[in-house]
């Protein structure tokens, strides 16, 4: 029975991975049977599970192919598909109210100027069709002969090695073209979605064009060329912590500013007790010993399994394990992988294969393909390995699940939460503030945090109010949730980091400003070395730079494309250095060495080019923030969490 087992080691593998596999997926999803609540509701229209699920799968399996996405990839795409399906929901609303349709000259132009993707749709089409035909076959040659009588049938279009759009165009007009799944599937989408979609674009950008004037003055900045020296103090050179900023100078900035700190998401914060999830010595002794186990099955004379087979089954490595352990194709030199790897590597005869070698990586078998002497006489390995990584098993997860579920037993019972984590040595910390689907700080993303922090209406109150232990690869940790806060709300708590980082910052540029003009008469004996990017004078904590760049470009201290930096320069007299500005990150003089106005025919140019693209990106910009305005204004129920545990 042994033999057997190990002879089919590979495939008991593969079919325990498969089940485990399905297993995650039935986990994931837990629809209440008993209920046949919709996805969500945008107004009156309802989003079936369906046609949600769907879509999700499409993404996926387009996405990731064969791969499983992780928990935080899983809810990314679920909340983008349902973004999509509000999105289109909304705007096939807007369509009827402007009476958009596509016409069937529209349609025929929209298929002329596309015949690479319909060539997409009907290729993947036709390789479907061609395989439930080889399917059907009682032979090799009575599918070779059922293929090539299909094959024989395709617009020639298809099937000649070079494109002929005059066949394409041609094959579009006939009764065949439309007996395709693909096409009828195209069609509706381009008479649905893309036709009026930017019909609507259109309507909603029609005002929107940038004057000769506004293009003309953009166009000279963008031209008009400046040689200039500068010398920056950076924020870095006065740090200022946010820490350092009071609650009362925060408080009064939030106040002089309230309508600029209005919520626009469903946000919570939390007491977090969280521990690192490591590996024990025991966990250790359990991969050695499984390596060992396929060492020995590798060594086994009597067992038909290869190195490769075990590889592609086994190995923790996915990018080598595909290719049967194989690092690389061609011969690698020494310092290429990590010391003890390659120790035991190249002490490995030609095919042989190591003990378990263990590494920061985990535990590796290695196989050598063998070494070669390059053209200065230094030794070169092929080499393939099973890599086994180090984790916590499951009994380490499940002792650390049962010190957080004792906290969690503990706050129930009436305790403090911070107390509770206390008592069992477990650090406390007060999370960032949290968005639906968000990460935490120093944890990463933990599925079912959205769930616990905000609960479906839909299912009973939990009796709890620490939230279950959640894990990912990392940490094990549970929530206890302090602060809510709701979209349109202007909350001090959720606007407070925001404000004392930027408060520091203005903190530190004030400080960068005072430095710059205590020391401005050394800065005005600046002159730049043979090497400009060098100065013949040195003066603490300043940056000095000689550079020509248009008022639309790069300059330290200020960014990209900064007005102040370009009313500066336009302000200051030639051969002068001008006064202590205080920029983006930290404090700046300059001297404009030259000015060199734009070109005339490079401006007329620029012009055209502007007017073209400012009304294509306008039109974009607009239309994009008119749907967000119409998201924002309808009231969107999401039914998520009553199928998934995100």
């Amino acid at each position: 029975m042994l033999t057997w087992i190990n002879e089919k080691a590979k495939w008991v593998i593969v079919i325990f991975a498969a089940g485990i596999a399905v297993g995650l997926l039935a986990m994931d999803r837990v629809p209440n049977q008993a209920h046949s609540y919709p996805v969500g509701e945008v107004n009156d229209h309802k989003i079936t599970y369906a046609e949600f699920d769907s879509r999700v799968k499409m993404i996926v399996e387009n996405q990731f192919r064969d791969a499983h996405p992780n928990d935080e990839q899983y809810t990314q795409i679920r909340n983008e598909v349902f973004r999509g399906l509000v999105r289109q929901i909304l705007l096939q609303k807007e369509y009827g109210k402007a009476d958009l349709r596509a016409s069937v000259a529209e349609l025929r132009s929209e298929f002329k100027r596309n015949p690479d993707a319909v060539r997409a749709r009907l290729v993947q089409e036709a390789q479907q069709r061609l395989y439930s035909i080889q399917r059907q076959a009682t032979s090799q040659e009575d599918a070779n002969q059922r293929a090539q009588a299909y094959i024989a049938t395709l617009p020639k279009f298809l099937t000649d090695s070079t494109f002929n759009k005059a066949d394409y165009d041609a094959w579009l007009d006939t009764r065949e073209a439309f007996q395709w799944g693909v096409m009828l599937q195209y069609e509706e989408d381009l008479k649905n979605t893309t036709i009026p979609m930017r019909q609507l674009q259109m309507l909603v950008g029609a005002g929107i064009h940038q004057t000769s004037l506004e293009s003309e003055w953009i166009a000279n900045r963008r031209e008009t060329q400046v040689e200039l020296q500068v010398a920056v103090v950076p924020n870095s050179a006065f740090e200022v912590s946010a820490e350092s900023i009071d609650d009362a100078s925060a408080k009064a900035y939030f106040e002089a500013n309230k309508d600029s700190f209005y919520v626009a998401d469903d946000a919570a914060r939390f007491l977090v007790a969280s521990i690192p999830v490591a590996a024990t010595t025991g966990d250790e002794e359990r991969i050695k010993d499984y390596a060992m186990t396929i060492y020995n099955q590798l060594t086994d004379s009597s067992v038909a399994t290869t190195f490769e087979d075990l590889a592609r089954v086994s190995s923790e490595d996915l990018a080598s394990a595909e290719k049967g352990g194989l690092l690389s194709e061609d011969y690698m030199p020494k310092g290429t992988y990590v010391k003890e790897f390659e120790d035991a590597a190249y002490a490995l005869d030609s095919g042989a294969v190591s003990l378990p070698i263990r590494t920061r990586f985990g535990f590796h078998i290695i196989k050598s393909y063998g070494k070669i002497q390059d053209s200065t006489g230094a030794e070169k390995i092929k080499a393939g390995h099973i890599l086994l990584v180090v984790n916590a098993s499951s009994e380490t997860v499940d002792s650390l699940e049962r010190i957080l579920s004792g906290i969690k037993a503990d706050v129930d019972a009436g305790k403090d939460f911070a107390a509770a984590a206390k008592e069992r040595n477990v650090d406390v910390f007060t999370s960032n503030w949290v968005d639906r689907g968000s990460s935490i700080e120093k944890l990463g993303y933990l599925k079912g945090l959205t769930a616990y922090a905000w609960p479906n209406e839909n299912l009973p109150d939990e009796a709890s109010l620490v939230s279950p232990v959640l894990k990912n690869d990392n940490f094990v940790a549970i929530f206890y949730k302090t602060d809510v806060v709701k979209p349109g709300e202007r909350s001090f708590a959720y606007a407070e980091p925001n404000i004392k980082n930027a408060l520091a910052r203005k903190k530190a540029g004030e400080a960068c400003a005072n430095y710059l003009n205590s020391v401005a008469e050394k800065v005005k004996a600046y002159k730049p070395a043979a090497d400009s990017t060098q100065s013949e004078i040195s003066v603490d904590k300043v940056n000095f730079q000689t550079l020509t760049t248009s008022l639309e470009g790069y300059v330290q201290g200020f960014g990209y494309s900064n007005p102040k930096f370009a009313g500066a320069v336009l302000a200051q007299k030639e051969g002068e250095w001008g006064p202590v500005i205080q920029a983006n990150d930290g404090a700046v003089m300059m001297k404009v060495v030259s000015k060199k106005a734009a070109d005339e025919a490079a401006v007329k140019s620029a012009v055209k080019d502007d007017k073209e693209n400012s009304a294509r990106f306008a039109s974009s910009s607009i239309f994009n923030q008119y749907v967000n305005n119409i998201e924002n204004g309808t009231a969107v129920k999401s039914n998520l969490d009553l199928y998934y545990k995100d």
